[in-house]
C-alpha cells in the first residue's frame, strides 16, 4: 500500500512537469517573437461593400499591449512607384457591360465597380461575408492615396455609428491604391498592420486612353508589406475575374519580392487556402468555384469577393520612426472581387436546350407513332342474299 509520502511525490512531480511544459511555451512565444498571440480574426482590411442597414458596428477591440498609432511615411511623387511585371498567363474577360453588381445583406443593388466615386469601409476578420464593420476608437483616420504617377492628397477616414469609411474621388482612368496603416507594440515587437484596397477607375468605352499603360499595377516602394496583384497582359479598364482562373499576387517589402511570407486567400462562401511565396515573391491561386444556384435564380453577374492575408515575421532588429524594435511582424490585406465563369451560365443554357429538345422530339415521335398505329374507319357491307 503506497504511503502519503509518495502521492505528495507524485504530485510534486505532476506539478514540476507543467511548469516546465508552460515555461517552454513562453519560451517559445518570445523565441518567435509573440506570433502565437497572433489571431486572423484581428486583420483590418478595406472593403467597398457598404454594410447591411440593421448590421451593428462592431467595438474596437482593447489591447493591454501599448499601442502607438502612426501613418508609414507617404510615397514620395516621382521615385517611389513600381510597375509590376504583367506576368500571369490566365485568360481575363473584357467588357463586362453590367459593371459590379454587388448586393448587400439586406438585398440592395450596389454597382460602382468600375465608377470614378468610390466609397470603401474598414472591416475586421479573416472571412469576407463574417468580417464586422469596425472602427479604430478614434474619430477619423488618414488613407494614403497612390496612382501610377505617383503620390495623391490623402483621403479621410470618417466614422459614422462607429464604423470608419472614406469616399473617394478618382479623377482619371486607371487603378489607384489606398492604404491604411496601423502600429502595435507587443513587448519589443513592432507588428504593422496595413489593409490595401485596389480601385478601378474604368470605362469600356475609353478609346481616348492608353488603356496598357493606366491598367498596370502599383507598387509602394515606402511600406514594409504589399500583397500586388498581378495584372493580366491584355487586362485593359473594364475586366473581371472569374471561377477557374489563375490569379497570382506578389509579396513586396519596400519595393522588394519577399520569399518565405505566408499569403492566404479566403473566398466569401468559406473557401480558404494558404502558400508560401517562392523566390520572387510570388504566390498563384486559382479561384474556385463556389456559386450553386437553381438554374432560375443564377446570375451571370454575380460578384463575390475574396480576401488576401499576407504575414512577415522579420526577428532581427528593426527601425521604425526612429525607434529601435527587437524584431518586427507585418501583416498587409487586399481584397478583390470575381464572378461565375462564362462556362458555368453556359452550361445551364445547353442544358436547358438539350432538355427541351429532348421533350419537343419525344413528344413528335409518339404523336407519329400514335398516328402510325392508328386503323381508319372501314364500312363493311354484307349482302344477305348473295
Amino acid at each position: 500500500m503506497p504511503c502519503i509520502g509518495e502521492h505528495a511525490g507524485a504530485r510534486a512531480g505532476g506539478m514540476m512537469k507543467r511548469t516546465i511544459n508552460v515555461i517552454a511555451l513562453l519560451y517559445l512565444s518570445a523565441m518567435t517573437g509573440g506570433a502565437i498571440a497572433m489571431n486572423d480574426s484581428d486583420n483590418l482590411w478595406l472593403s467597398e461593400v457598404p454594410p447591411p442597414k440593421s448590421a451593428a458596428a462592431t467595438p474596437p477591440q482593447n489591447d493591454d499591449a501599448q499601442h502607438q498609432h502612426h501613418q508609414l511615411a507617404a510615397p514620395v511623387k516621382g521615385g517611389s512607384v513600381q510597375s509590376a511585371a504583367a506576368a500571369a498567363t490566365a485568360g481575363v474577360r473584357n467588357h463586362n457591360h453590367s459593371g459590379g453588381t454587388e448586393v448587400d445583406g439586406t438585398g440592395e443593388v450596389v454597382d460602382n465597380t468600375h465608377s470614378g466615386s468610390k466609397r470603401v469601409w474598414l472591416r475586421r476578420g479573416s472571412a469576407p461575408l463574417s468580417s464586422g464593420y469596425v472602427g479604430t476608437g478614434r474619430d477619423s483616420e488618414t488613407l494614403t492615396m497612390l496612382s501610377l504617377e505617383g503620390a495623391l492628397p490623402d483621403a479621410v477616414m470618417q466614422s459614422e455609428s462607429g464604423r470608419l469609411n472614406a469616399k473617394i474621388e478618382l479623377p482619371d482612368m486607371g487603378f489607384y491604391n489606398a492604404y491604411l496603416t496601423q502600429s502595435m507594440v507587443h513587448g519589443d515587437m513592432l507588428h504593422v498592420q496595413i489593409a490595401k484596397a485596389e480601385l478601378l477607375h474604368g470605362s469600356c468605352s475609353s478609346k481616348a486612353v492608353d488603356e496598357e499603360a493606366v491598367a498596370k499595377p502599383i507598387i509602394n516602394a515606402n511600406i514594409p508589406l504589399e500583397l500586388v496583384r498581378e495584372h493580366y497582359s491584355n487586362e485593359g479598364l473594364f475586366t473581371r475575374i472569374v471561377s477557374g482562373d489563375k490569379v497570382n499576387f506578389l509579396v513586396m517589402s519596400y519595393g522588394k519580392p519577399v520569399a518565405g511570407a505566408t499569403v492566404g486567400m479566403s473566398t466569401q462562401n468559406g473557401w480558404s487556402s494558404s502558400k508560401t511565396s517562392d523566390e520572387d515573391g510570388r504566390v498563384s491561386f486559382t479561384m474556385i468555384r463556389d456559386y450553386y444556384t437553381p438554374w432560375l435564380e443564377f446570375k451571370k453577374y454575380h460578384k463575390q469577393t475574396f480576401l488576401m492575408t499576407a504575414d512577415l515575421h522579420v526577428p532581427d532588429k528593426v527601425v521604425s520612426n526612429g525607434v529601435v524594435y527587437g524584431s518586427a511582424h507585418y501583416t498587409s490585406t487586399l481584397a478583390g472581387s470575381y464572378y461565375p465563369s462564362p462556362h458555368d451560365y453556359r452550361s445551364y443554357a445547353w442544358g436547358l436546350g438539350i432538355g427541351l429538345f429532348v421533350i419537343v422530339f419525344g413528344g413528335v415521335a409518339i404523336y407519329l407513332y400514335r398516328r402510325r398505329r392508328l386503323k381508319p374507319y372501314k364500312e363493311v357491307r354484307i349482302d344477305d342474299k348473295a
